[in-house]
This record gives C-alpha cells, structure tokens and sequence, in this order.
C-alpha cells in the first residue's frame, strides 16, 4: 500500500522568516506510486502473490493537531491506532503481510526547520545558496493476522549507516538527497511538476533506496548493519 508519492514541495529557508516560503505541488504524472509498487515487488521472493491495495485518504478523518499535545501522545496507544488504521485499509484483504510505503520526515541540518517526501529546498546560508533535491520515504511492514508492525526503516541508499550516524558524519538531511547547482532551483514553483530533471532525481533515488532497502527488511539479504527503524 502507497500513501506517498503525489506531492512534490518546493521550499525556500531564508536568513529569517519572513524570506521562508513553501509551495506544494500536484505530480501525479511523475508516477512515483507505481515506481513504488514496482520496486517493492521487485524485492519479494519470485512465486510469492503481490497484491496491490488503493489507499483512498478520503475514507480517513483530517488529523486534528490540536488534540496532538505532549499528554495525548504520552497516554496514545500508537501501535494500537496503527493497528486499527492498517484493518480499515486491508479490510476485504487476506494477506499474510502488508507493506506501507509513506513519507519520511527529516530535520535539516542542526536547523529547527524540517523536510518531508519528496521535494526540492533552496537553503539561503551565510556563505550563499545551497540547493538540495530530496526523496524521503518510510517503511512498514505489518503481520496480517494482528497487524502488528513487524519491521519499519527509512527508506536508504547507505544501509551501512543508521540515520544517526549519517547526521553525526554531517548530511544535511536524513535520507537519500543530491546537492543541484542553484540553477535547478525552479523560478516559479509551479513549473517543478514539468521539469524532468527533477522527476528523473527524484524517481532515481527513490528506486536506489527501496532497492537497497527493502531487501533487508524482507530478510531477503542479511543486512551488514541495521539500518534506521526509527518512525518518521
């Protein structure tokens, strides 16, 4: 199941505030769910049945952040609530696993600010512009009996390295992501959708991680050093 892949935001973090500036855009043609899919069935065992399930947002309520406090996720049961998402989702199904693919969310540098999916910054620095393409994707993989989370890891291209050893090392965001020349960044933030060099990156490392990835969380292929399962 994808819940990912259909957005793409482009985001300016300038010296203040005032300069940040955020755009989120449609990318529906850059077919990011099907890489997904088609990579994750890449990674299972040959003559193992895949069955693709649609995730319909619309049958989920909108997150009320206001209930979102520091005591509410202090007395939530979250694997209780994953448990009960992940049946809604299912329902009808009867699969032996289940396998999310959602969006993954990091910090940016040692800033406050953060990055999720998939997405382009332009970082206004003391020293000039930096500019980052990003594509940041979660793992979960659930038993389909009691829908219990099996395993979960951020999507990576270096599995050799947990998300905390690749920031004390001093990537600047947690998961696959290139530094572009500060021309890449798109003048109008609307025009990211049509630009193929952005979705070819994008698609690119999005492919490279699931492909390294997933094949250590299936047991596929012992994993040299137990990559990130910390939720994003």
């Amino acid at each position: 199941m994808v819940t990912t892949g259909d957005e793409f935001t482009v985001l300016t973090i300038g010296l203040t505030v005032f300069q940040n500036k955020t755009m989120v855009v449609p990318i529906p043609g850059w077919g990011l769910n099907d890489l997904i899919f088609a990579r994750t069935r890449a990674a299972i065992p040959a003559g193992v049945s895949v069955l693709r399930i649609p995730y319909n947002p619309a049958k989920f309520p909108p997150r009320d952040e206001s209930k979102d406090t520091l005591k509410d996720r202090l007395f939530r049961d979250l694997n209780a609530e994953l448990a009960g998402y992940m049946r809604e989702v299912a329902k009808g199904t009867n699969c032996r696993h289940y396998i999310q693919v959602l969006n993954s969310v990091s910090p940016i540098g040692t800033s406050n600010y953060t990055v999720r999916g998939f997405g382009i910054l332009n970082q206004d620095v003391v020293l000039g512009r930096r500019i980052y393409l990003y594509a940041l994707a979660f793992i979960r993989i659930f038993d389909g009996r009691d829908f219990s989370v099996v395993r979960q890891s951020s999507a990576l291209i270096n599995v050799h390295h947990s998300l905390v050893v690749q920031r004390l090392l001093g990537r600047q965001i947690g998961g696959p992501y290139r530094e572009l020349p500060a021309e890449s960044f798109p003048t109008r933030p609307e025009d990211a959708a049509d630009n193929p060099a952005l979705r070819d990156g994008v698609r690119a490392m999005l492919a490279e991680s699931l492909d390294k990835t997933l094949p250590l969380m299936l047991g596929v292929r012992p994993a040299a050093r137990q990559s990130d399962t910390k939720e994003r």
